[in-house]
């Protein structure tokens, strides 16, 4: 059996010291061990010095049973006590004893250690009930908020529809405009003719009636084709305010704008368009950016078709183009008129396309004439864009403010 530690016999020792100091004072005075006198001035006992002590004591038999006769549980505990009195087994006893107190120290620390993990529990549940009612009000809002996407995104494209009806109409409307300025134009163009013709009338009386009926018929067809054009100049204003108010609020693209007030237009000369800094003028870019401006884009129709569509017949050639051309200005809103050489050509005269103007020259006359004369032709505030790789229109319609698109580059857009 092993023996009691010294650490187990404090109460005891400190008894002792305590004894043999009030004994000291007594006369006379108590039998003391005189090597306990060093340790009466101590407040405290080293751990160091209990062996010491214990040994001290047990050599001392008749100061040991003295100690054991006034050992009372107050002041020392049990194995304290079965020290002094030294009986036979007291080691047994006292081991018992230790070990009941640490399987009791033990139970209590384990008591102690489930009250804290069934804390740490119950707060972990805690937690995970704020966790998961957070999550479920998480949810609760994502779910809201995609509900709330949803519409705005059914929103979003009933309003890309509207836009999109928009666009189709203005592009109508800037048709229908380019011909009534055409009509004005033709009117005007047939009330001088007339004038012509009345100064080869013969006689006073018939040159005055012949001129109340030319004054009557152009004043007449001109204030219809002006009026016409006013009417048409203030629908496409409307919906080209209502189309950039919607992509504004859409956050898309705007269309075509109306030419900058800041252009400087010199009297009989027009202004290209300007280019990006940096965009090289012959480039596909390029044409990207004078498709989406407000120039008319006038195209040299077999120039274009026989160069992107090399394998295919002339009606193929000039079908794909057409229908290209045509997803092209919706796209962007554009305003495109495409010129094919020869009024015999089958399907020449079919019905006028409603986003592109498809033109055919007449009998002898080449679609590069026709492209002149609509460049030379329409006011020098309307900017222009010619697309074609003919050198031999290149440098008339650039001399007249127009920019040319090389046809490969306009090719890459559609």
């Amino acid at each position: 059996m092993s023996e009691v530690e010294h650490r187990h016999l404090r109460s005891a020792l400190e008894f002792a010291l305590l004894v043999a100091a009030e004994g000291q004072k007594r006369r006379p005075p108590l039998h003391v061990p005189k090597e306990l006198k060093p340790f009466l001035s101590k407040q405290r006992i080293a751990a160091g010095s209990l062996g010491r002590l214990r040994r001290i004591i047990e050599a001392d038999d008749t100061f040991r049973s003295a100690l054991s006769a006034g050992a009372v549980p107050e002041l020392v505990d049990e194995v304290g006590r079965l020290w002094l009195a030294g009986r036979s087994g007291w080691e047994q006893r006292a081991q018992e004893l230790l070990d009941a107190e640490a399987a009791e120290s033990e139970s209590k620390d384990l008591q102690r250690d489930l009250k804290r993990a069934e804390k740490r529990r119950l707060a972990a549940e805690q937690a995970t009930a704020r966790v998961q009612a957070e999550v479920l009000v998480r949810d609760q809002t994502i779910a809201a908020q995609l509900a709330e996407l949803d519409d705005l995104r059914a929103d979003v494209a009933k309003a890309t529809e509207v836009l999109a009806e928009v666009r189709t109409e203005l592009i109508d409307t800037r048709n229908e405009l380019r011909h009534a300025r055409d009509r004005e134009a033709s009117a005007t163009r047939r009330a001088e003719a007339a004038s012509e013709r009345l100064r080869e009338v013969d006689g006073p009386t018939e040159r005055a009636a012949a001129a109340d009926d030319v004054s009557t018929m152009a004043a007449a067809e001109l204030r219809a084709a002006a009026a016409t054009r006013q009417r048409l100049d203030a629908a496409l204003d409307a919906s080209r305010s209502f189309a950039s108010e919607m992509e504004r609020l859409l956050g898309i693209e705007d269309l075509p704008s109306e030419p900058e007030r800041s252009a400087r237009v010199v009297q009989g000369v027009r202004v290209p368009v300007a280019l990006p800094g940096g965009v090289i003028s012959t480039s596909a870019q390029a044409a990207e950016h004078l498709v989406r401006s407000d120039a008319l884009i006038l195209v040299d129709g077999y120039n274009v078709a026989k160069l992107g569509w090399p394998g295919r017949s002339l009606e193929e050639q000039r079908e794909a183009l057409i229908a290209r051309t045509e997803n092209l200005a919706r796209r962007h809103g554009a305003d495109v008129s495409i010129v094919f050489d020869g009024d015999s050509v089958v399907g020449a005269h079919a019905g006028v396309r409603r986003t592109v103007r498809v033109v055919f020259s007449p009998s002898g006359v080449t679609a590069d004439d026709v492209i002149r004369d609509e460049v030379e032709r329409l006011p020098t505030e309307r900017r222009v864009v010619v697309v074609t790789n003919d050198r031999e229109i290149v440098d008339d319609v650039r001399r007249w403010g127009a920019n040319v698109v090389p046809s490969n580059a306009f090719i890459a857009t559609l």
